[in-house]
């Protein structure tokens, strides 16, 4: 008998979020987990979990990447005494009584010795299309009221701030353009485990909540800036929204902030800083 680790969520964010839990499961178990789903890419390179079908006799751990589960919620904050995870993986393997283990961080085992080259930024400009999957694009009872696309001003501050530095630009074909004389526009053009290579070797990533920052989260010599595009300015400073907290990173009160490592820098889309973001002018 064997388990079978389920991953009920396969987006890019879904699956590279919980990449730390094989290694921690097989140095305080002694057992090595395996998965049957083809659709799961993650775990490629990931010598502490094997991919096999399953039988009868197996069991199931599944994993819920956020903070939906309230007994989780509660559990955490009595073990750690605070409202802020250390990290997306921390808070993931407390969930499942698992102590932190080796990683602190997502890993998915490869690019890891990537030499780091100077003034190199990787941009990631649009998040998921969540409408495509039959979602709602903007999701106004979680305090969104945006689109998760770097705005026009967010770009033009990229592009000024970052004129003198080569800017390589991963994501999908019709992701929004970063135009420039220094800009490498990889768009479409990389698997995902090439542009993770990218993002590797960067000295520093730009991008909106999304799949990237996920993956750029595997690599903590990378310097990451996240420009939370879809929050408003009342949610960021909280008075008069209905969540009745200002926002920060690794919150467990709130499913969103669930997502957000608090080690990554976090900027917003107006001209000023709010609650415990920057202004994009500052990116």
């Amino acid at each position: 008998m064997a388990t079978q680790l389920i991953l009920p969520f396969l987006a890019i964010g879904d699956q590279v979020s919980v990449t730390a839990i094989p290694e921690a499961y097989f140095s305080q178990k002694g057992e090595c987990l395996f998965y049957s789903d083809e659709r799961i890419w993650v775990f490629k390179h990931n010598p502490f979990i094997q991919f096999r079908a399953a039988r009868m006799d197996d069991t199931e751990l599944f994993v819920y990447p956020d903070a939906r589960e309230p007994s989780k919620i509660e559990s955490y904050a009595g073990r750690y005494n605070s409202i802020l995870f250390g990290s997306q993986t921390e808070f993931v393997l407390h969930g499942l009584g698992l102590a932190g283990g080796a990683n602190r961080h997502p890993r998915l085992y490869l690019h890891e010795e990537q030499d780091i080259v100077p003034h190199k930024l990787v941009v990631h400009t649009t998040g998921s299309r969540r409408e495509q999957r039959g979602e709602l694009a903007i999701q106004h009872h979680l305090g969104e009221d945006e689109v998760r696309v770097l705005s026009d001003d967010v770009i033009a501050a990229i592009r000024k701030n970052y004129r003198d530095w080569l800017i390589v630009q991963v994501g999908a074909a019709d992701d929004k353009p970063i135009e420039g004389r220094n800009v490498i526009d990889l768009r479409g053009k990389l698997d995902l485990w090439e542009s993770a290579a990218e993002i590797a070797s960067a000295a520093r990533f730009i991008g909106v909540n999304s799949g990237p920052m996920h993956i750029a989260n595997c690599y903590p010599r990378v310097s990451k800036r996240i420009v939370l595009m879809e929050f408003s300015a009342d949610f960021l400073k909280a008075p008069g929204t209905s969540v009745g907290f200002p926002l920060r990173a690794g919150d467990i009160r709130h499913v969103l902030t669930s997502w957000l490592d608090p080690t990554n820098t976090y900027f917003n889309r107006f001209g000023q800083d709010y609650g415990t973001t920057l202004s994009y002018l500052k990116i």
